[in-house]
């Protein structure tokens, strides 16, 4: 049977104030205890990615990560353990809960069983709107299980996480199979794909993501794919 504390979910599931919802974060890095997530990373993350920075800035940063992987790895693929555990966790909080976002640093999907975690979560609250930004499309065989198992779901916002790097086929591949796109590194785009620019990031409208209902929102709001585009960090 799996127990987890609310001290621990409280720790896993941590308030955004810039995204105005509450999310999770998994480890980059190794750590002392878990390997890091973003086995998918490009080359451009590791030179890009604003979290090198606030590591540096929040040493404390690698310990709860450190914390949150732990917890990550407890989390079971039960869709009743959700509705036992996670509604009355997140019934009880006064910020809105009905969207919530994998994660702000780390790889949601890392290997299969994340697929199954996160599809028993969404299944659980089919009312709250999951944000998953994932690299997992990189791995031809992750790709085909997030297709078949969390793409059909109406409640996981689905986002296929992009860069400079990201050859045109790779484009091409993403918006034939069906998945929204978040760009960056690039603020005058990528060549060639019509993107929607994120009002969060260009306007600065802290919290938006809360309530948008396009870009990487747009398909479980108005069911239309788009592909979006986020400003340097």
């Amino acid at each position: 049977m799996t127990t987890i504390t609310v001290a621990e979910l409280n720790d896993l599931w941590r308030w955004c104030d810039d995204i105005g919802q509450f999310a999770t974060d998994r480890p980059i890095n190794d750590t002392k205890n878990h390997e890091g997530s973003c086995i998918h990373r490009t080359p451009f993350c590791n030179i890009t990615c604003y979290n090198n920075k606030l590591y540096k800035l929040y040493p404390n940063m690698h310990d709860r990560d450190d914390r949150c992987e732990t917890i990550w790895q407890k989390l079971p693929t039960d869709v009743e353990w959700y509705v036992n555990n996670f509604k009355p966790f997140f019934a009880r909080k006064r910020k809105q809960t009905k969207r919530r976002r994998f994660m702000t640093r780390g790889e949601a999907i890392k290997d299969m069983v994340d697929v199954y975690r996160i599809k028993a979560m969404a299944l659980a609250e089919p009312d709250v709107i999951y944000w998953l930004p994932t690299r997992a499309w990189q791995s031809k065989h992750l790709k085909a299980l997030v297709e078949l198992e969390l793409m059909p779901l109406k409640n996981i916002a689905l986002n296929g996480s992009t860069d400079p790097t990201t050859t045109s086929e790779e484009y091409a591949m993403l918006q034939r199979d069906g998945w929204n796109t978040m760009f960056y590194g690039d603020d005058d785009g990528y060549t060639d794909v019509k993107m929607f620019p994120c009002p969060k990031t260009f306007k600065g409208i802290k919290g938006h993501c809360s309530i948008c209902k396009g870009g990487c929102m747009s398909q479980v709001t108005i069911g239309r794919r788009s592909d979006t585009h986020l400003i340097e960090h």
